[in-house]
């Protein structure tokens, strides 16, 4: 991909909780273009996952569509990157117990079978306002009013078919991170005075939405690019399967199973019987 870097670092403690033990697995890393008609890597994502445990992490570094008035095709870059089949080739040497990572009844050959999943980058989504208007809200602070009009919390709220409508993001208290005059706190004086938006964002998503906390999100005030760097702290609760109690448990659940069953063939041969 052209312009994108990913890099994930895992705390040894976590990689290694006991000297002959490695919670890490399932690593993989890829990448989706999506620039002219999926040719180009100048627009698309950087796709990495890899399991801590038995849960699995999927993270997503996208640079979508650019453009004021592009939020169709933004919509139609993330619908390619998320819908992607078999991204990830399956190992047929990887352990089985790791399947218990993915949801879904997912194998993990799709980013929507990982549990936990982070989405962030350039998303390029806009604010629909004219630009004087804009930065005299930021000025004032007023990001509540200039909130209402931004286009991803829009297609979020509005889409249904829209490809982040199960995705969260912790709510922005932070000033648009887009377009400056670099090594300046000036937004773009250029010729085409581009609109200030928040363009760059972190998003989540897990199917329990309480194993993700997040605990910070916010800006940095580096000026050596047009855009101001984003952030996101998160506090994630990771599962670890026992085998035995996971044995327990499935023949606890099989026995009730058997019950129910012998009661309902019972019922229904009462049921046949007495209209025979």
């Amino acid at each position: 991909m052209v312009g994108l870097f990913t890099c994930a670092f895992v705390r040894r403690s976590v990689a290694h909780p006991a000297p002959d033990i490695n919670a890490i697995s399932d690593q993989a890393i890829t990448t989706i273009k999506c620039g002219m008609g999926r040719m180009y890597g100048n627009k698309g994502a950087i796709v990495a996952r890899f399991t801590v445990d038995d849960t699995s992490f999927c993270f997503l570094n996208c640079h979508l569509a650019a453009g004021q008035h592009q939020r169709v095709a933004r919509n139609l870059d993330l619908a390619t990157i998320l819908e992607e089949k078999s991204i990830f080739s399956l190992d047929p040497t990887r352990n089985s117990d790791v399947s218990y990572a993915y949801v879904g009844g997912g194998d993990g050959s799709m980013i929507l079978d990982h549990e936990i999943c982070f989405l962030g980058g350039d998303l390029n989504y806009r604010i629909d306002q004219r630009r004087d208007a804009v930065v005299n809200h930021v000025q004032a602070g007023r990001l509540d009013h200039l909130l209402q009009y931004d286009q991803l919390l829009h297609e979020m709220k509005t889409n249904r078919s829209f490809r982040l409508h199960t995705f969260n993001e912790p709510l922005i208290t932070f000033a648009p991170t887009y377009k400056y005059d670099r090594h300046t706190n000036d937004y773009d004086t250029s010729e085409k005075k581009r609109v200030p938006s928040w363009c760059d964002r972190i998003l989540h998503r897990s199917k329990d939405p309480t194993r993700i906390r997040p605990l910070w999100y916010g800006r940095f005030e580096a000026d050596i690019s047009d855009h101001r760097p984003v952030c996101g702290v998160y506090d994630v609760v990771v599962k670890k399967i026992i085998p035995s109690k996971r044995q327990t448990e499935l023949e606890a659940v099989l026995t009730m199973w058997e019950k129910e069953r012998a009661k309902l063939i019972a019922e229904l041969c009462a049921f046949y019987g007495n209209t025979a």
